[in-house]
């Protein structure tokens, strides 16, 4: 009997030490479990940080690509319209044409150039309609006041832009309508013709020349007033007159000594350029003045005089 006894006791302890290490196997197993769970949770937390950050940062420009364009701008004095070089960034080339306004818009780098409307402008799209180029802007362009010279080169700079792009005409729309004017003194009804590229200079071809003397009609590069002359008198410089005639007198203050006309190259509103040479007859030593006029349009009458005084010396 106790033998008996003896042997049941002996296999309840061995079955109660089996399920002792088996327990604290199970119990390593779900510690194991649970700490690969957690590093499973962490590294799922990080993929989707990880992907968060993707979404929020920028998309590569890849598949942009780079165009050069040419741009015309005016000089700061707003005389004459000139050639520059530019980039553009777009996705596809029928967007070139847009990209190249949108940068006329935004205007020159150049220092010596000045951009015609203001930022806020927006250009609603540019289309082809009958082999024209249709390009139009938004209404801001109307609160704009440039003037009747300044509306002229603002269409031909418009022109000039689209016709590198095969368009020799373009029709200046406002929100996708065709007006008869755009600023109170353009007729726009009707498409503007580009010219010859050739007829605008590159910027680096502009000469960096300084106005000596000016008034409402006339800019004048030399002489500068109380300049010493001998032989003849050079003066040199822009007009924007009727017609492009420059009518001028030399005078001592007693006589007329030399009198006549030239023509600029263009006739107002635009500026032209001119040059006029007053030779001397070997008189010297005395004071005289030259002075620039033109007559009215409306009446004949003398106007916008500009008196250059000089010193005609040996």
């Amino acid at each position: 009997m106790k033998k008996q006894l003896t042997l049941i006791l002996m296999v309840i302890l061995a079955f109660s030490s089996i399920l002792t290490a088996c327990g604290k196997d199970l119990t390593d197993l779900n510690d194991n479990q649970r700490e690969d769970k957690e590093q499973h949770n962490e590294e799922e937390e990080q993929d989707e940080q990880t992907v968060h950050e993707k979404d929020l940062s920028p998309t590569p420009d890849g598949d942009k690509e780079i165009h050069e364009v040419v741009l015309y701008f005016s000089d700061n004095d707003m005389m004459s319209t000139y050639r520059v070089k530019s980039e553009v960034e777009v996705s596809n080339e029928e967007q070139i044409a847009k990209a190249a306004l949108d940068a006329w818009v935004t205007g020159p780098e150049h220092e010596e150039l000045t951009g015609l409307i203001d930022s806020e402008v927006i250009i609603e799209y540019v289309d082809e309609v009958d082999g024209i180029a249709h390009v139009s802007f938004s209404k801001e362009i109307q609160y704009n006041n440039l003037g009747s010279s300044g509306e002229l080169m603002f269409a031909e700079q418009i022109a000039m832009v689209m016709q590198q792009f095969g368009f020799e005409q373009t029709q200046i729309l406002v929100e996708g309508r065709i007006g008869e004017t755009l600023l109170g003194h353009l007729y726009t009804g009707k498409p503007i013709v580009a010219k010859e590229p050739e007829s605008y200079q590159w910027v680096d071809e502009k000469d960096s020349q300084e106005i000596v003397l000016q008034n409402v009609a006339f800019r004048i590069y030399e002489p500068a007033p109380y300049t010493n002359v001998k032989d003849r008198i050079v003066v040199r410089g822009l007009a924007r007159v009727y017609e492009g005639t420059v009518l001028y007198e030399f005078e001592d203050g007693h006589f007329i000594l030399d009198e006549g006309f030239t023509t600029a190259t263009n006739g107002a509103p635009e500026w032209g350029e001119f040059e006029i040479i007053i030779e001397l007859d070997d008189v010297t030593n005395y004071s005289g003045r030259v002075i620039l006029y033109e007559e009215s349009a409306k009446d004949g009458s003398r106007i916008n005089e500009l008196k250059i005084p000089v010193n005609v010396k040996d």
